[in-house]
């Protein structure tokens, strides 16, 4: 039996899959897609089976599906198959698209709207169970070569020490993105939220790229850590449990004071490059004059330059664009006058009670 690990990311590279293309693709299409990028036989077969059956039950909830489905060696109870059980929830978060690809390339759905051109009611149709083409893999311990950025990150915080509540929830979800042939492209945006936030979630996304979904995803997860896990860990979560990995500093804000928990800078294309400080110092100068509510604030800061120019300009505060913050990007030099270089910085602005 699979174990507990996640299935979120899974799903939703399977998804991509079926909606890759102007066209939609086979089924062998989807199986080389999926297992080209490295996940695993069985995991991409249950991908391949079971996605347009949950979404079919979905799209079409008015008639009596079967609870299992039949190979050589009997019954599948579709209930014991996480892969199924996962796909129909997740089903209920359809896309138009989706539903278009997945649901309508399902033998299910073929055999109901036959019956409904032959004057059946979607009510009064009672499916018998279908029998799959070949038997099922069987399933292998592990994450079948797709890691769950949610699981990854409730692992980390286990790791320091942080249980969630009620109060305290935390998610990462993967967005698959086109990428050349023989690439793939994860953007992991991974979220908390806790009652001491200034606004209900706050977000970071990381991208990473690489030859399979494993490669991919571990970019990005390794990006999260490197640059915000610990500024949210010790300066929201559970201050001290990562004093080690964070710079703190005091703020006066016209708004009351606030310390800022600034994770590591992030620096790509270059192996050298400037401290950020002074541009950081321009950006919390520009800061005083917008309001912040005696809450945590998020404050993120991404750019890019090309032989001086400015590239990419993203300016977060409390994961929303702030236009103030990229103006003072647009105004200050490049870290590097030539040659490609990027720099990005998270940190979180904490309430002092003074």
């Amino acid at each position: 039996m699979i174990g507990s690990w996640g299935l979120d990311a899974a799903l939703e590279v399977g998804i991509a899959a079926f909606c890759a293309g102007e066209e939609p693709p086979g089924d062998d299409q989807v199986w080389e897609g999926l297992t080209g990028a490295g996940v695993e036989p069985w995991l991409a077969e249950r991908l391949l089976v079971f996605l347009p059956m949950a979404y079919v039950r979905r799209l079409l909830p008015d008639v009596s599906y079967p609870d299992a489905v039949l190979d050589s060696r009997g019954k599948v109870l579709l209930s014991r198959e996480p892969v199924f059980v996962a796909a129909f929830e997740r089903a209920r978060y359809a896309s138009r698209a989706e539903f278009e690809r997945i649901a309508l390339r399902s033998s299910t759905f073929a055999v109901i709207n036959e019956a409904l051109n032959a004057g059946s009611q979607l009510a009064d149709l009672e499916l018998s169970e279908p029998r799959l083409l070949k038997d099922l893999e069987p399933a292998v311990e592990g994450d079948g070569g797709m890691p769950s950025p949610r699981a990854v990150f409730e692992g980390f915080l286990r790791e320091h020490g942080i249980s969630l509540d009620d109060g305290t929830k935390v998610d990462a979800s993967l967005v698959v993105h086109p990428a050349p042939a023989g690439m793939v492209m994860a953007q992991v945006d991974f979220a908390v939220s806790h009652p001491a936030l200034a606004k209900p979630w706050l977000v970071e996304s990381f991208a990473g790229h690489g030859t399979t979904w494993r490669e991919a995803i571990g970019r990005a997860v390794n990006m999260f850590s490197l640059g915000a896990l610990h500024p949210i860990i010790d300066g929201l979560l559970l201050p001290g449990a990562a004093s080690g990995q964070v710079e703190r500093e005091r703020y006066e804000h016209p708004d009351g004071v606030f310390e800022l928990v600034l994770g590591a800078q992030i620096n790509l294309f270059a192996e050298t490059v400037p401290p950020v400080a002074p541009l950081l110092d321009r950006l919390l100068e520009a800061l005083r004059a917008e309001k912040l509510g005696r809450k945590v604030h998020g404050l993120r800061l991404f750019a890019a330059h090309h032989d001086g120019e400015l590239l990419n300009n993203e300016v977060l505060l409390d994961s929303e664009p702030w236009s103030g913050g990229e103006a003072v990007v647009a105004d200050s030099p490049a870290p590097l006058p030539e040659g490609r270089v990027a720099v990005r910085v998270f940190g979180l602005l904490v309430p002092v009670e003074v």
